[in-house]
């Protein structure tokens, strides 16, 4: 059953292309090939470190449609990264997809967001889940980037409400060295790919460079993606279960 994991549009910056590159690596790793769509074409992120990635030209609303029309022609796994913000052009094409009939049809929908500090990455985040409500299901990320306090989102009314009502699943993304992460966007490297470079180069033919070939600068990538990979176990349990759902129960 078509299964097709996109992102929120929310505030720019919030770390969302980063945790779905952590998503993409780990589904690999279990042995999982997701259709990659890059709908951002503003920033390329997506298939910055993953040329495979289909880009899609975002010329009018319609253009989302792909995301559909993949799911009903046989691609079981879609991960979609969708434009930053809350634009007609993103947003309101949600509003016209029509979730009962694909629910029958077993395709199911699961949103992934990135919150920070940032009072306006929960606000944008929560622009969604209106329009949204529980249409989907939701994995939120808790991106520590600019520190582990998140004020708005545990907090908020707003935000309390919504774990509430909608029970999301829930990913914490430590702080990372800002000079690995400098280095990693700068060669447009995942860290799995540092990982399992060899001689220093990856298997995209990309050389890693002398920071990230350090010996200990790798231990330390590699304990920080195992971190979040351990929290992943829980998507893979939620596509299980999608996934072994008759396709008319709700």
């Amino acid at each position: 059953m078509p299964t097709i994991l996109f992102t929120a549009g929310a505030k720019g910056g919030t770390g969302k292309s980063t945790a779905v590159r952590f998503l993409i690596t780990y589904l690999r790793d279990h042995g999982a090939d997701p259709l990659l769509l890059d709908l951002d074409d503003e920033n390329r992120t997506l298939s910055r470190f993953f040329p495979e990635a289909l880009r899609i030209e975002i010329k009018k609303k319609s253009s989302h449609d792909v995301l559909v029309e993949r799911a009903l022609n046989g691609d079981s796994l879609i991960i979609a990264d969708l434009k930053a913000g809350t634009g007609r052009e993103v947003l309101d094409w949600w509003l016209d997809v029509p979730f009962e009939e694909l629910q029958f049809q077993g395709v199911g929908f699961i949103c992934l967001a990135s919150v920070t500090s940032s009072p306006d990455s929960v606000q944008s985040f929560l622009n969604w889940v209106t329009a949204l409500e529980d249409r989907v299901r939701y994995v939120v990320f808790r991106n520590h980037k600019d520190g582990d306090y998140l004020p708005d989102y545990d907090k908020s009314d707003g935000a309390l409400s919504f774990r509430e009502t909608f029970r999301p699943h829930h990913v914490v993304i430590p702080r990372l060295d800002e000079e690995y992460v400098t280095e990693l966007e700068r060669l447009d490297l995942t860290i799995a790919e540092v990982l399992d470079s060899s001689n220093g180069i990856s298997a995209r033919g990309r050389n890693i460079g002398p920071v990230l070939g350090r010996l200990m600068v790798r231990a330390r990538l590699r304990r920080f993606q195992q971190a979040i990979y351990d929290q992943l176990d829980a998507i893979q349990e939620l596509l299980s279960t999608h996934t072994n759902r008759p396709a008319s129960e709700p």
